[in-house]
């Protein structure tokens, strides 16, 4: 029975009116599409607040008409109703009303990972004076292994999905329109302290990070490149507290 009320509910459908204790079958409709109407607006929310510079880039009146549509097609899998829409970029890729913004998809995934960043554990990580005397106690650098907080993250997009994000978030009228959209970004994410976050990162510091997340030591992780700054790096990742450990490799 619960099925068919859900079904009912999310589908529009009627199959569920003869379970309804009303005198015709017009109250019985009224009365489901009461219950309908509940969850719809529940649903759309929070999908508002899931993807607030979504919403803020197509306008409240279109997102919410969006919503609905995605919520037809994608019902809820699970009851957390914070954690809805973890299908909704991939909706919007497809949707052909906004295939004139087609940034929105990825700005959604990002939208959506700072999201479960900030729903997930938080961890430990190094201090500035901890970071210093590990590297202080080796006497070959680059045989150190620099572990990254296991939130971290790392989005490439061809769109600069990072400083639209920004843009909106600083100044919610601020236009796009100077912004050169079409540049792909490179974003590493993380919680920091009980959000999730994420900073815009080069080329260079983009290979660097994945090959500490892969596990290769300091001096297999340093990209072959005149313009990479290592000293400037190791700064920022201990400035933005992402380091968990910095050990040794022994033979």
């Amino acid at each position: 029975m619960n099925y068919h009320f859900k079904h009912a509910l999310l589908n529009e459908s009627e199959h569920f009116n003869s379970e309804i204790k009303a005198s015709s079958e017009e109250e019985k409709t009224v009365r489901l599409n009461v219950y309908r109407n509940n969850i719809y607006v529940s649903l759309i929310d929070a999908l508002a607040d899931i993807f607030p510079v979504t919403q803020m880039l197509v306008g409240e009146d279109f997102f919410r008409a969006m919503a609905r549509e995605f919520i037809s097609q994608n019902p809820p899998k699970n009851p957390v109703i914070s954690e809805y829409g973890d299908d909704f970029s991939n909706f919007l890729r497809h949707f052909e009303p906004v295939q004139s913004l087609p940034y929105l998809a990825d700005l959604a995934a990002l939208e959506r990972s700072l999201l479960m960043l900030t729903n997930s554990p938080e961890c430990n990580t190094l201090e500035h004076h901890e970071v210093s005397a590990a590297f202080e106690a080796t006497t070959n650098p680059g045989d150190l292994l620099l572990g990254l907080s296991p939130c971290c993250q790392i989005i490439t997009s061809n769109f600069a999905i990072g400083s639209i994000y920004q843009a909106h978030k600083i100044d919610s009228q601020k236009s796009i329109n100077n912004l050169p959209i079409n540049n792909n970004e490179h974003l590493l994410l993380s919680k920091i302290g009980i959000y999730g976050t994420f900073y815009l990162i080069n080329e260079d510091e983009l290979g660097f990070f994945n090959a500490l997340l892969q596990g290769k030591t300091l001096e297999n992780a340093v990209p072959d490149s005149e313009h990479f700054d290592l000293g400037a790096t190791l700064a920022k990742l201990i400035e933005w507290k992402l380091l968990t450990h910095v050990t040794e490799i022994t033979v």
